[in-house]
């Protein structure tokens, strides 16, 4: 076999196999063999010709800058996948745990459960527990960790850490900040990639992370005391930065 079996014969020759030549995609083989047949075709001639005008009017097209709301979403996206997912314990798992910590084996469980419900059977006035009943929820700050202490120039060193955070802090709820980030001349669409209380400079304040285009984040503390929609002056900082 010399590979002249491959070479496909002409002219005249496809517009498809042409453009394929002219793209460098066709085994080399078969290229070496085609290219002097087609060069020396008029017609096939001109089509590589028109091939050639239409890459140079392509390079020469301005730069298309990526829309602000695409970038937008690849910087959310990003910061998506930068956050630590939860690790997934199954069910079973998680009970037996529970037990452990609390030293108690599956037959001492049971054992405790009847007694229990001999008791409340012979209380009057008791009311039987619900299984669906949930725990009350505690807000004890005692295992809350401090909020980050940083100075004006070490904001972008903060970044990892707000990134992982929706802790809205003393501004509480989303329109709170939609509302101080407008007093300040802010835009921001939906909630910020990440947003947690922070001290700047000793002052008690929240860091929100904004989109800033592609691959740039913009950093802005706000002063939960004085900001507002009409109040400028509670914006401590505002600056854009570029990751690495």
């Amino acid at each position: 076999m010399t590979g002249m079996e491959r070479v496909p014969m002409g002219p005249p020759w496809s517009v498809d196999l042409i453009a394929d030549l002219h793209a460098g995609v066709l085994p080399p083989e078969v290229a070496a063999q085609l290219r002097p047949r087609v060069e020396a075709d008029p017609e096939a001639r001109e089509i590589l010709q028109a091939l050639d005008a239409t890459l140079e009017d392509l390079h020469a097209l301005p730069p298309i800058p990526m829309p602000d709301h695409v970038a937008a979403r690849i910087d959310a996206a990003l910061a998506a996948e930068a956050r630590p997912a939860a690790p997934v314990v199954s069910l079973d798992e998680a009970r037996k745990r529970r037990n452990r910590r609390l030293g108690l084996g599956g037959g001492v469980l049971v054992a405790a459960a009847a007694a229990f419900g001999i008791v409340l059977a012979v209380s009057p006035g008791t009311q039987q527990p619900s299984n669906d009943a949930k725990p009350a929820p505690t807000t004890s700050s005692a295992n809350a960790a401090p909020p980050l202490a940083l100075k004006r120039d070490e904001l972008g060193s903060a970044v990892g850490d707000v990134l992982k955070a929706q802790n809205f802090g003393p501004l509480e709820t989303p329109d709170r900040l939609a509302g101080c980030l407008r007093g300040g001349g802010i835009t921001s669409s939906g909630n910020p990639l990440g947003i947690s209380p922070i001290t700047l400079d000793g002052k008690d304040a929240v860091m929100a992370i904004l989109p800033a285009g592609l691959g740039q984040y913009r950093l802005v503390v706000l002063d939960p005391e004085t900001c507002g929609p009409d109040k400028p002056e509670g914006v401590l900082a505002d600056t854009t930065i570029k990751p690495r």
